[in-house]
């Protein structure tokens, strides 16, 4: 293999597109809070440092996901790099170490608060690797909570105490989209399972679709889908001074109508739709805030 093949395989193996939209998801977050002094060069260097730290132990997690289903992704998605031969299993797994290490290492020079959910998220990332296939519901949970835990991370950047951080409009905003990104989540995890089911089944997984059937397991995704959708609209029901409902409104409504239709496509299709519609609905939270300034 080339160095062209190697960089993108690396590339492919770490999720790129996932750990750029967490970098993302960091700087968006922190913004809400920073919008009140954008010329405090340490605290932007902070939250620059955060989005890296996040998007590498994203990465890692993706990995180490590889390393644990070499085998089940034999059936479901042979054109992986460990299954397809071009990587080896074990250097899969010290990419991962690395790539960890360095995320923390970067969270410790953030702040201890950092330092702490970086290494939370980390083990429960290797935990989920190695045991998700075998818990009913708790895989689906748990990254539904580390996609929601990237804008607490991001919020937690900007300062050197939490007590300073008032609640106030901005941190609302920054809940309501957190709960969001939690139930798209779960939903689009839950079609993935779908997805997954013939390979999950050899590999006597306990997977949703598996324990209540296909058809219960997408109505399940749909609740969860409205539910994200219905919190959605809550700012335009709460009293926000510093928060464009127009730039934002916009965007959100197209994203929702969208990800509502990714319900109602083939699996393998659906759950790709709904990460462009969660990036959608980050823009919409993100212009709704910087408009406003």
């Amino acid at each position: 293999m080339t160095i062209r093949d190697n960089l993108l395989m690396l590339l492919e193996l770490v999720r790129i597109r996932n750990a750029l939209i967490v970098f993302f998801g960091v700087i968006v977050s922190a913004t809400f809070i920073l919008t009140c002094d954008l010329t405090d060069n340490a605290e932007v260097g902070n939250v620059i440092i955060a989005g890296i730290a996040a998007s590498l132990i994203t990465g890692a997690g993706n990995a180490i996901n590889d390393y644990f289903d070499s085998e089940v992704d034999k059936i479901n998605k042979p054109k992986k790099p460990i299954p397809s031969g071009r990587i080896a299993k074990p250097d899969v797994g010290m990419i991962s170490i690395v790539l960890f290490l360095i995320g923390i290492g970067l969270s410790k020079s953030i702040n201890d608060y950092c330092l702490i959910i970086a290494i939370l998220n980390s083990m429960i990332l290797i935990l989920y690797a190695k045991y998700s296939k075998k818990a009913l519901l708790i895989s689906n949970l748990t990254i539904s909570y580390l996609v929601a835990s990237v804008f607490l991370f991001g919020v937690l950047a900007t300062v050197d105490n939490p007590g300073e951080i008032m609640i106030g409009d901005d941190l609302r905003i920054v809940m309501i989209m957190s709960a969001c990104a939690f139930l798209m989540t779960f939903s689009r995890e839950i079609i993935k399972d779908i997805e997954d089911i013939e390979g999950d089944k050899r590999e006597y997984a306990i997977t949703l679709p598996i324990r209540i059937g296909i058809e219960n397991a997408k109505k399940s995704a749909i609740i969860l889908a409205i539910g994200a959708i219905l919190l959605s609209f809550l700012p335009f029901f709460i009293h926000l001074r510093s928060f464009n409902l127009l730039s934002y409104g916009i965007l959100i409504v197209l994203a929702d109508i969208i990800f509502l239709i990714s319900l109602t496509m083939h699996p393998s299709l659906g759950q790709r739709i709904m990460v462009f519609c969660m990036v959608l609905a980050l823009i919409a939270f993100f212009l709704g805030n910087l408009t406003s300034i």
